[in-house]
């Protein structure tokens, strides 16, 4: 018997071409390494150096545990940003990528080590995507209460692409107990 052909699940479609217009991008930054806040408002700065990407708005800082860290590290500052960009979502990731880099993070870096900079593409619009190093939307944020807190602060209509589930609704149901206490307003680079 002949083997059949299986096509691929939707999750393995390739990346729509974005030139038909923006779409809005959700990212969560993390630093807790060095100086903490310029971390973070540099990855804001060489963000909006992009010209397809345009600041819509920055969440407060907040200060977090780190999780699942084998040894002492110094507390994370989070917030989460969201950029209007015309730039495909693997482009996307490549200049987060590039950014991190730029702000002294390592690629090769050992799991649960200190990071200057860490920023995750956490959703790009309604895009449901699996390939590689690129899972839309990311796959962890739900369980993280350093990314649903300045997320409901700065999108609260937000829905999830996956289960369209609320805002509010991932919150309550977040397993992540840790403390999570709001800094200053982030006081960020015009785009």
């Amino acid at each position: 018997m002949a083997e059949q052909s299986v096509k691929p699940e939707p999750l393995d479609r390739p990346v729509p071409d974005r030139a038909s217009g923006p779409d809005i991008a959700v990212l969560g930054l993390g630093s807790n390494a060095g100086d903490r806040e310029n971390h973070l408002l540099r990855a804001v700065e060489l963000l909006c150096h992009e010209k397809a990407v345009q600041l819509v708005t920055a969440s407060t800082i907040y200060e977090t545990p780190p999780l699942g860290v084998p040894n002492p590290q110094e507390d994370y500052l989070n917030q989460v940003v969201v950029v209007s960009t015309r730039l495909s979502p693997t482009r996307l990731l490549a200049l987060c990528q590039e950014i991190e880099a730029l702000l002294g993070r390592p690629r090769d870096h050992a799991p649960g080590s200190a990071r200057t900079i860490d920023i995750d593409l956490i959703s790009y619009g309604s895009l449901i995507y699996s390939s590689g190093d690129l899972v839309l939307p990311h796959p962890g944020y739900t369980r993280r209460k350093f990314v649903l807190v300045p997320l409901v602060e700065v999108l609260p209509g937000f829905r999830d692409p996956r289960t369209g589930r609320t805002i509010q609704q991932l919150l309550e149901d977040c397993p992540d107990t840790s403390a999570i206490h709001r800094r200053d307003r982030f006081q960020g680079a015009p785009c």
